[in-house]
Order: structure tokens, then C-alpha cells, then sequence
């Protein structure tokens, strides 16, 4: 029943996101809620379980909390997220993109599945996050980190949160956000 949920949830991606123009409205927040609502409910992949070849593709959502032009406001990007369980090194990489009311994307590089790690204590992957954004003929650089975790027992979905530094016109802040997706598999 979940999966079915997450499908549906993902197949309305499309429907709602546009070029970056701001003009989405509240549906696709709501839409970024539920799925991240419903991956909640999936448990935590076992991380010593995690395959060792082969190929995960993720789509969904990227939500940040930027202080930009002054106050802050939750900014909802496309999420688009591989990983490559049978690599070396940067297994974790992808892309974030069609910010309501931002230009700009994001990079996701770097990042590595934790197999030895506890769940209970700590997240499964991580990545760095960085990019520009902009607004308004301003432009926000974004240097971050993204912990997540895979969900269900064959990595049906992703979540996380990202942290890190935005630093714009008027200096350096700091900033908070969460990311969740399925399996495009």
C-alpha cells in the first residue's frame, strides 16, 4: 500500500514542478510532506544489507529553510539522486533543482553508504551539497552536508536532512533542510 502511496506521489512530481518560475503554489509543498510523511513510516534499510553492485536511482523532493531577502522560507526543489552500491568512492551523487521561486541548482557529490554504521545512532549516507541560487539578481552560494537514510528492505526510498553555510549579499548564515525520495527502479 505504501508503494503504491510513494508512485503516486512521485508520478504528480512532473504535473507540478515548472522551470524555476516560483509559480507551483502550496500543492506541491503539500505533495513533499505526504511523501516525506510516507517514507517516515518505511523502516531504516539494514546498512550491512545494502547491495554491493548495481544501481539506485531517487526522485523526489529537496526542502530548504534560506534566509533570503531577509526572512526565512522554505524553498522545494526537484530531487534527483543515484547511487552506485558497487563503486569505490562517491557512490552517493545527484542534483537538485526547480527551487519554487529560485534560479539556480544544486550538486550533490561525494557521498558514501556508512554499511558498518548503527542506524539507531547514526545515518546511512552522506554527500556534500553545493551550488548557487538565486533571487531577485542575488546570488546564494550554498556549501552544505547531506546525512540520509535508505528506506525499506530493498531501498525503496531515501530521507535526510542537509545543514550547512549560505552566505549572500548581505554575509554568511547558516541553513537547514530534509530531502526524501523513491525508488525510480
Amino acid at each position: 500500500m505504501l508503494r503504491i502511496f510513494l508512485i503516486g506521489a512521485i508520478s504528480t512530481l512532473g504535473a507540478c514542478s515548472s522551470s524555476g518560475s516560483g509559480s507551483e503554489g502550496p500543492a506541491r509543498a503539500d505533495i513533499a510532506a505526504a511523501l516525506a510523511a510516507g517514507l517516515a513510516q518505511e523502516n531504516i534499510s539494514n546498512p550491512a544489507a545494502l547491495p554491493q553492485k548495481g544501481t539506485a536511482q531517487y526522485a523526489g523532493y529537496m526542502t530548504l529553510a534560506l534566509p533570503v531577502s531577509g526572512a526565512t522560507t522554505d524553498y522545494i526543489g526537484d530531487l534527483d539522486l543515484a547511487v552506485d552500491f558497487g563503486a569505490t568512492r562517491n557512490q552517493v551523487s545527484g542534483s537538485a533543482s526547480n527551487f519554487t521561486g529560485l534560479s539556480g541548482s544544486l550538486a550533490i557529490t561525494g557521498g558514501d553508504p556508512a554499511r558498518d554504521t548503527d542506524p539507531d545512532i547514526d545515518y546511512t549516507f552522506d554527500g556534500a551539497v553545493t551550488g548557487d541560487l538565486g533571487q531577485g539578481g542575488d546570488t546564494y552560494s550554498i556549501d552544505g552536508t547531506l546525512v540520509g537514510e535508505f528506506r525499506g528492505r530493498y531501498q525503496d526510498g531515501i530521507t535526510g536532512i542537509i545543514y550547512g553555510d549560505i552566505t549572500g549579499p548581505t554575509g554568511q548564515d547558516l541553513f537547514q533542510g530534509s530531502i526524501a525520495g523513491s525508488s525510480r527502479d
